[in-house]
């Protein structure tokens, strides 16, 4: 496909582009703020840059990929769709329930796809994990975090949908969700303030999933770079040692009844996964679905986006 790309993002830079043009894509415009306003990085060499609204109108463009700040994602994703494109949406896709029904709308009334870039959904590991037999699942525990962004980043403002909540605890909450196959409600919720800014530092909270089924979850945007999901059934438990930004090659720990006493209480065995990007995956799943005039499905963002905006207002 021909991608334009919205906004000079470094997730665009580092993820997108690299898997883009590795998968045979090819990007030919980025739509700026300000395209008179040379780029720095080299990996913009040979891609035309224009105004948003020049990239959305270019007839060259197949598709668009939005990785503007996070109050920006329906809008310029409706404008996309009107404009007759697909989108490919950085996560969270909306940051209200009234505003994916307005995407919801536009989508259907242009026909075109849109998909909420979870890279995760596509990676090998959660196919297993998702797959393993563990008995029934009674519990999964994510935890993500990472030190604190610049004072001029765009993850602490509120009225760009900054904190970690929406930046990261979209991930835990998705988690459960491919888990457990279920809907969450909110249970309870922690929050600590960041200093001197509108948005949370970080949060601690509890979700059901019914049935018994729990997911605690914590994140923060004060604390070392981690991440991990961790899930037990009443006949083992298995272990994601990255489970969001995994490596090329990243492995998993897992231990069943069969292991015994000391199996299950031990480190357990250990998969490797071979060398995969997960982003070039999802690329090439939204392609597809583009190929196949797959129609959009908002299920699993409206529950995101209604339990996120729960919490980010607790």
């Amino acid at each position: 496909m021909k991608f334009g790309i919205l906004g000079d993002a470094k997730i665009a830079r580092e993820k997108l582009i690299p898997a883009m043009r590795a998968g045979g894509h090819e990007i030919v415009c980025l739509g700026r703020r300000d395209p008179s306003q040379p780029t720095e990085y080299p990996i913009w060499q040979g891609v035309r840059q224009t105004s948003y609204e020049q990239m959305l109108a270019d007839p060259q463009v197949e598709a668009v990929y939005n990785p503007l700040p996070n109050h920006l994602h329906v809008p310029m994703s409706i404008k996309a769709l009107q404009a007759g494109k697909p989108v490919l949406c950085e996560k969270p896709m909306a940051l209200t329930l009234a505003e994916l029904d307005q995407l919801e709308a536009a989508a259907q009334k242009s026909g075109c796809f849109v998909y909420e870039a979870f890279m995760v959904r596509h990676h090998p590991q959660w196919h297993w994990l998702r797959g393993l037999d563990i008995g029934a699942r009674q519990l999964v525990m994510a935890q993500f975090s990472y030190p604190p962004p610049r004072s001029d980043n765009i993850r602490n403002y509120a009225g760009m949908g900054g904190g970690p909540i929406w930046d990261i605890g979209c991930y835990c909450v998705l988690s459960g969700m491919m888990l457990f196959g279920t809907k969450p409600t909110l249970l309870s919720i922690t929050k600590k303030p960041a200093a001197g800014l509108d948005v949370e530092e970080a949060a601690s909270a509890l979700l059901d999933f019914g049935d018994g089924r729990v997911l605690t979850m914590q994140v923060s945007a004060a604390a070392s770079l981690s991440q991990s999901v961790y899930l037990l059934g009443s006949k083992g438990w298995a272990q994601l040692t990255v489970p969001f930004n995994p490596p090329p090659v990243t492995t998993a720990r897992w231990a069943g009844a069969e292991d015994g006493r000391t199996g299950l209480l031990g480190a357990g065995e250990s998969l490797q996964f071979e060398a995969c990007d997960q982003y070039q995956l999802m690329l090439d799943d939204f392609a597809a679905a583009c190929a196949d005039k797959r129609p959009a499905d908002f299920t699993d963002s409206r529950a995101l986006t209604g339990l996120l905006s729960q919490m980010v207002a607790a």
